[in-house]
């Protein structure tokens, strides 16, 4: 019998989640068992099934923390930047969704959920986009020069994105941030 840890149910429930996540991204969800996170999380079947009755259910909570972390960390760097400028806007929203490639895979594997019929994950989805294209809006409405077509360019900003983080996985020939952001600015007149 596996060896198993205690804690709160919140500590559990991240524990859960944390340890979910890096064998998702690892291994795929499909290759990855409720029986091999319980193993690797320390805790038993029992507490883990207390917690998450089905993969779906764990999914859900996981696709929950992974669009939480990165709108979070999008608006902290907005808000945080005092010298804001679409490049250094642009240069850090790049970098921090395509920094982690565990979170890359995360994010394909809950994007192609979503559009293969989990209507809750495409409502996630629809629910996080509206506040990415919110923030670029309110970013781009601060900044000086033209106000035109802001609702399209910030859409076409998030779908570059996800372009990227696809390439990125299936490991095509790489371009710098750099080379995006400066095509970026002269493509959507930012």
């Amino acid at each position: 019998m596996a060896k198993t840890t205690k804690g709160s149910g919140k500590d559990n429930r991240q524990k859960i989640i944390e340890t979910a996540m890096a064998m998702v991204s690892e291994r795929g969800v499909d290759k990855t068992s409720l029986a091999q996170i319980s193993k690797a999380s320390g805790l038993s079947k029992g507490t883990l099934y207390y917690y998450y009755a089905s993969k779906a259910d764990l999914i859900f909570d996981m696709a929950d923390l992974h669009m939480e972390r990165m709108t979070t960390a999008l608006f902290s760097m907005i808000e945080g930047n005092s010298a804001l400028s679409w490049e250094s806007i642009l240069t850090a929203f790049f970098e921090t969704l395509l920094a982690s490639e565990a979170r890359s895979r995360l994010h394909l594997y809950l994007v192609r959920e979503a559009v293969s019929g989990n209507d809750a994950l495409k409502d996630r989805f629809q629910q996080t986009y509206s506040q990415w294209f919110g923030l670029v809006d309110e970013a781009y409405a601060k900044m000086p020069g033209s106000q035109t077509a802001i609702s399209a360019k910030s859409k076409f900003l998030v779908a570059v994105v996800d372009g990227f983080i696809l390439q990125g996985l299936l490991e095509t020939q790489t371009t710098s941030v750099k080379e995006i952001v400066d095509l970026m600015l002269k493509t959507i007149d930012l």
